[in-house]
C-alpha cells in the first residue's frame, strides 16, 4: 500500500470508522487510540486488505479485534472493565436540528436511555450490536469479520436487541 492509497483509504473511510470508533468505545480519547491503531494495522494488514473486496468492512473487523485485546488486557490487569459515559453529540452529527424542544428533548433522552442500556451488554453482544447498527454491516459482513458462523451473529443481535428492549421497558418506554 502506497502513502497515497492509504490517504485515499483515510478520505473515503476515515470519517465512519472514527465513528464507529467512538460508538464502540463510548469515549473520544479511547476512540482516537483505536481509531490510530486500526490504521496502523491496515497498514500491516494491507495485502489483506487489498484482497478483502470491502475495505470498510475489513477496518471495522480490524477495530473490534483491537478493541476487544485491549478490553481482555485491561481487565486482566485491573480485574475491572470501566468505560466512559456515552457522548451525547455523536448522533447529533446525523441530525439537522429542525425538531421541535420538545421532541429534541425527547429525541437526546430516548439516545441516552439506549446508549446506557448498550453499555449494560456483555461485550460480544455490543460488538455485534454496533457493527450491526452503526457498522452498518451485514450479518454476513459482521461473520466474516469477526470470524464466527452467520447464526451466532443473528442470535447475538436478537439477544442484544432483547436485553436493550427489556432495559427500555424497565424505564417505562413501552416499546
Amino acid at each position: 500500500m502506497t502513502l497515497e492509497e492509504l490517504n485515499q483509504l483515510i478520505i473515503d473511510y476515515g470519517t465512519h470508522i472514527y465513528s464507529f470508533c467512538c460508538n464502540l468505545t463510548g469515549s473520544r480519547i479511547e476512540a482516537d487510540d483505536l481509531y490510530q491503531d486500526t490504521i496502523l494495522k491496515a497498514v500491516e494488514l494491507r495485502h489483506r486488505l487489498d484482497s478483502s473486496g470491502n475495505p470498510k468492512n475489513f477496518l471495522i473487523g480490524i477495530s473490534v479485534r483491537i478493541w476487544k485485546n485491549h478490553k481482555k488486557k485491561y481487565a486482566i490487569r485491573n480485574n475491572l472493565i470501566q468505560m466512559d459515559e456515552w457522548n451525547d453529540d455523536l448522533m447529533q452529527n446525523a441530525e439537522d436540528g429542525m425538531n421541535q424542544p420538545e421532541e429534541e428533548t425527547i429525541r437526546k433522552e430516548t439516545i441516552q436511555t439506549v446508549r446506557l442500556g448498550m453499555k449494560q451488554l456483555p461485550d460480544k453482544l455490543k460488538a455485534v450490536i454496533s457493527m450491526y447498527y452503526t457498522g452498518d454491516m451485514s450479518v454476513e459482513e459482521i461473520s466474516r469479520a469477526l470470524f464466527i458462523p452467520k447464526g451466532t451473529v443473528k442470535s447475538r443481535l436478537h439477544k442484544g436487541r432483547s436485553l436493550i428492549k427489556e432495559y427500555l421497558e424497565a424505564r417505562d418506554y413501552g416499546l
